[in-house]
């Protein structure tokens, strides 16, 4: 027969082992609230991770609308030169002007611009014929002579004829970014230069100014503005793109490349026309 006593004995110990389980579940909850939150905070520090890179190199992965023009060269490095092979110059000297390899393979064979004691700061035309019609534009070469003569050297390289214009932002600055044969936002020359004529600079319709992933990192990218920029484009392009020149012939055809908009109807991506350069050249008078 159980005594009152021992009943009692049973009913505390049963109590205690109850507030014991209790509390192991409340621990055990307390440790997967901490787990969600670690989770939810490393995702936070990917995503803005991520957001800083897309804003840098302005990859076609375009998720930044108001994300300025930029141009990262190509992931995969030079390769070293076989042995007994004349090394590649790692750079030269154009009169002032300065071109340095970046340690990037070209998205198309194009080399250093030659060494030289003085550049051209004549005027110079550019004539961009495109998948919609053709644009001509007069070049600043007194203004910004060692990208005139890049640009120059690139485009008596057939470098960018074929090749896609394959970034449209459409929020905020409204530019068609065009000059990577790969198409990917990632491609250049395999060298870089200094920025020039950025003081005051004005970023409006029809001017073209070169991409860039930081200052003096000028390649073979470059942007059309096809509208002038809102109050925050402006303060996003600040005066950190050398502007090079000013469409004189074909806006038109401007339009027609970038009014279609943007594929998926976002702010910032691959253009619905399909943009492209089917031939460029640029010519100097004498």
């Amino acid at each position: 027969m159980v005594t009152s006593k021992t009943r009692r004995r049973r009913e505390i110990a049963a109590a205690r082992i109850a507030r014991q389980a209790e509390r192991r579940a409340a621990a055990r909850r307390q440790r997967r609230r901490l787990i969600a939150i670690i989770a939810a905070s490393v995702a936070v520090v990917l995503v803005c991770s991520l957001a800083g890179v897309l804003l840098l190199t302005g990859n076609d992965d375009k998720t930044t609308v108001a994300a300025s023009p930029s141009a990262a060269p190509s992931a995969s490095a030079a390769g070293s030169p076989s042995a007994g092979a004349s090394a590649a110059p790692v750079s030269t000297k154009v009169g002032p002007c300065t071109y340095t390899a970046n340690g990037q393979d070209p998205s198309r064979p194009v080399s250093l611009p030659a060494a030289a004691g003085s550049v051209d700061q004549s005027p110079a035309t550019m004539v961009i014929a495109t998948s919609k019609g053709t644009i001509k534009a007069a070049l600043n070469a007194a203004k910004a002579p060692c990208t005139v003569h890049a640009l120059l050297t690139m485009a008596n390289a057939k470098y960018f004829d074929g090749t896609p214009c394959h970034r449209e932002t459409a929020t905020n600055i409204f530019v068609l970014q065009c000059g990577d044969p790969t198409g990917t936002g990632q491609g250049g020359p395999g060298f870089a230069y200094a920025n020039e004529n950025t003081d005051g600079a004005a970023y409006t319709r029809g001017v073209i100014a070169m991409a860039n992933a930081g200052a003096d990192t000028n390649g073979s990218q470059f942007f059309l503005i096809y509208k002038n920029p809102n109050d925050a484009g402006v303060q996003a392009l600040g005066n950190k793109y050398t502007i090079v020149g000013k469409i004189t012939e074909g806006l038109d055809v401007l339009d027609a490349l970038t009014s279609p908009g943007v594929e998926g109807g976002g702010g910032d991506g691959t253009p619905v026309s399909k943009a492209q350069i089917t031939s460029m050249s640029i010519a100097q008078s004498p």
